[in-house]
């Protein structure tokens, strides 16, 4: 009996943490909006933080693919040294994160894998 208490006072604590975690995330991510980005990068782009490893990234691939042929996307791998670096300087923590710029300002964050029609319809707004 004093096994399965400590066991569940483990797992309570566990996901306490990973929610804590999330939500540091979407606090820390959110904070983007607003920010004016590095000019090389683009006034009107969409920026798409990915892993080559991540399941939800492979999921987005297909909308970001059709994204990419009406919209000017950026694909920054953070499993290579350049895009780890700038997935830093943005304060990015997981992967697939998207961000849409407009007029070289974030106007919108998205965490995780989105919708189609979600993501297009803040690109297109």
């Amino acid at each position: 009996m004093e096994f399965l208490k400590i066991f569940l006072i483990g797992v309570a604590g566990t996901l306490i943490l990973l929610l804590g975690l999330q939500l540091f995330a979407r606090w820390r991510t959110k904070k983007l909006v607003g920010r004016d980005i590095p000019k090389k990068l683009g006034r009107d782009v969409v920026l798409y933080f990915y892993s080559p490893g991540c399941g939800a990234c492979r999921k987005m691939e297909p909308v970001i693919e059709k994204l990419s042929k009406s919209t000017k996307v950026k694909r920054i791998d953070v499993s290579q040294r350049e895009g780890l670096e700038l997935a830093k300087q943005f304060g990015i923590l997981g992967t697939p994160t998207t961000l849409v710029v407009k007029e070289g300002k974030v106007i919108k964050v998205f965490l995780g894998a989105q919708k189609e029609d979600k993501l297009f319809q803040e690109v297109k707004a």
